[in-house]
């Protein structure tokens, strides 16, 4: 089941609900990553126990609480085993892994450890496989939307090294068409900039009605409501729920991706109207 937040048209005199056919006009469809292609969980909190047992071995579990603190205030819980909404979910990977590191070596000073150590460690705390997470066959899906000439773009706050990993583990390399990452920044500021929104329709030369925005946090909705783009679809496969995406603005909010084409297509129309 799907719902549908807010219809792209009008509300004619019976009341009932009228959708155009995005597939037909839509040319573009930006997708972010972690929580809307690929499980944001598994490779994340896999992740974050490296860095914790990397720090907790490197000075005998002097900073656990310190680790624990500074990850809950980003939004990582490990005790619960939960990343929800917070920096570490929103922001790129260069801020959070500057955050962190600023964090950590404060703490590794406080314990008489190399600052330094803090960087070393998280450095070593990306491994092969992270990407083997997808959260719906990606490859079919993209093949699916190049029928139907989509240019395909991923916007992900992650590195150059975390988006290789995703592409090469799902063989998508080839259907991709363009990356916004954490590494191109300087081109491309991270979302919601509406520059970078912007920026990829020139790229691409489409208008901004005829492009798709898909995502699992209020920050890809906003940059796809920033960006003017004629659907923002929010996914609840990630850290957003279907109240957090309602309240940032999705047009509509999908549980999953096994929908989506229906959804452009306008074959569907949604079960239930959200309030």
């Amino acid at each position: 089941m799907y719902r549908v937040l807010r219809r792209l048209q009008c509300v004619p005199k019976s009341g009932h609900l009228e959708t155009r056919n995005i597939a037909s006009t839509s040319k573009l469809i930006v997708f972010d990553k972690d929580g809307t292609l690929l499980s944001f969980d598994k490779p994340w909190l896999a992740w974050c126990s490296r860095l914790k047992s990397g720090l907790a071995e490197a000075t005998a579990k002097a900073v656990d609480q310190d680790m624990t603190r500074i990850l809950r205030n980003m939004g990582v819980d490990m005790s619960k085993e939960e990343i929800g909404l917070g920096r570490f979910a929103e922001c790129s990977q260069r801020e959070v892994r500057r955050e962190l590191t600023e964090g950590f070596s404060a703490t590794l000073q406080r314990v008489s450890k190399d600052e330094e150590l803090a960087s070393d460690i998280i450095d070593s705390c990306r491994k092969e496989g992270d990407g083997k997470f997808p959260l719906t066959d990606v490859k079919t899906l993209f093949h699916d939307l190049k029928k139907r000439d989509y240019k395909i773009v991923i916007a992900t706050a992650d590195c150059d090294q975390g988006i290789d990993m995703f592409l090469d583990d799902n063989f998508i390399r080839e259907q991709v068409d363009f990356v916004m990452s954490a590494d191109n920044h300087t081109d491309f500021p991270p979302k919601p900039s509406k520059i970078s929104a912007d920026k990829l329709c020139e790229k691409f030369g489409v208008d901004s009605s005829n492009v798709v925005m898909v995502g699992d946090t209020p920050t890809d909705i906003q940059f796809g409501l920033n960006g003017e783009y004629g659907l923002v679809v929010g996914v609840t496969t990630g850290v957003g729920s279907a109240q957090d995406l309602n309240l940032a603005g999705a047009h509509v909010v999908l549980d999953d991706l096994s929908q989506l084409v229906s959804v452009l297509e306008g074959s569907h129309i949604g079960n239930s109207v959200l309030d």
